[in-house]
């Protein structure tokens, strides 16, 4: 299991080497005091110990659980945790099984456990604040966020960027048997993110990827991983949270056409999509600049509305 120091070096590095990305954070200076003010902590989950990445709030509006992308950890997503943070959110990013600073073998980590380690993340956060709790998560994280609720996490609010739905497709079904009784072999994000090593423009996140340094990443996932995804499913809901699904027009990972294709046979009701214009996959690298203010302002929107849905 790697260590914290190892944790925040690789993404430390990638932030540092990119001007855009530590001018997003205000300069270095900044970019080494959101990273010194992350809080370790740990829950348990299915008798597994659960890392968790907290960015407190002084005065925070509500609790953002944060579940990241495919191989990802928490501290990858650092920037978007102190930046929200600034806005008065409390981060709390979580890192799966099998990721990050989480127990588990390196990228091993089904959908359900992913979903009880969310729940633990959300438990966590209303344990410590009254304020209402956000799931929110990116790219597989944004599947997650869609998934728990279908599996009965209650947050107050949800935030996916990006979703698709395999299971709905006999094709993937049969497909996720078949990788459950036969494959042993990991599946390289090469292979399930399409155009993995190209999702992005800038320079030092590229490098990131391609060289695939970081010990706190799984740079593959396990063949009952993919399987668990391949092959999820679950009843409609009758109810859910105020929901907000995010989409950049320019995804070749997860078109646009594809989320809102698979939101509506997703079993959630009451969604809103909302596509950000000229924004790849990379929604909360390479467009933190569009996709920060726009969530702070529908949370707070969606916050308001349902303070007034509580007054008598």
């Amino acid at each position: 299991m790697p260590s914290v120091q190892d944790v925040s070096a690789g993404v430390r590095q990638m932030v540092l080497d990119s001007p855009r990305l530590a001018g997003m954070a205000g300069g270095a200076a900044e970019v080494e005091r959101m990273l010194a003010a992350i809080e370790d902590a740990w829950v348990q989950a299915r008798g597994r110990r659960i890392h968790l990445d907290v960015h407190p709030c002084a005065e925070p509006k509500a609790t953002v659980v944060f579940q990241p992308g495919s191989g990802a950890h928490a501290r990858l997503y650092f920037l978007l945790g102190g930046l929200l943070a600034r806005h008065g959110y409390t981060f709390v990013g979580v890192d799966r099984p099998g990721h990050g600073l989480s127990e588990g073998a390196r990228g091993d980590c089904t959908v359900e456990e992913a979903i009880a380690a969310a729940g633990a993340a959300i438990d966590f956060s209303r344990a410590r604040s009254p304020r209402p709790v956000v799931l929110m998560g990116s790219s597989m994280g944004g599947l997650l966020t869609i998934f728990g609720l279908l599996r009965g996490l209650a947050p107050d609010l949800a935030v996916a960027h990006n979703f698709v739905y395999p299971g709905k497709l006999l094709s993937f079904r049969l497909r996720a048997r078949w990788i459950a009784r036969y494959r042993t072999r990991p599946y390289p994000l090469t292979t399930l993110v399409h155009g993995f090593e190209h999702l992005s423009p800038d320079p030092a996140v590229a490098r990131y990827v391609r060289e695939r340094a970081d010990p706190a990443m799984a740079w593959e996932l396990s063949a009952g991983s993919v399987a668990s995804l391949f092959g999820f499913s679950a009843p409609r809901l009758g109810r859910a949270p105020p929901t907000l699904v995010l989409t950049g027009d320019r995804d070749k990972a997860i078109p646009a056409w594809a989320t809102r294709l698979f939101m509506r046979f997703s079993g959630v009701p009451g969604y809103e999509v909302r596509t950000v214009p000229d924004a790849g996959h990379l929604l909360f690298h390479d467009h933190l600049d569009r996709s920060v203010p726009l969530i702070a302002e529908w949370l707070s929107s969606a916050s308001r509305r349902l303070a007034g849905a509580a007054q008598p």
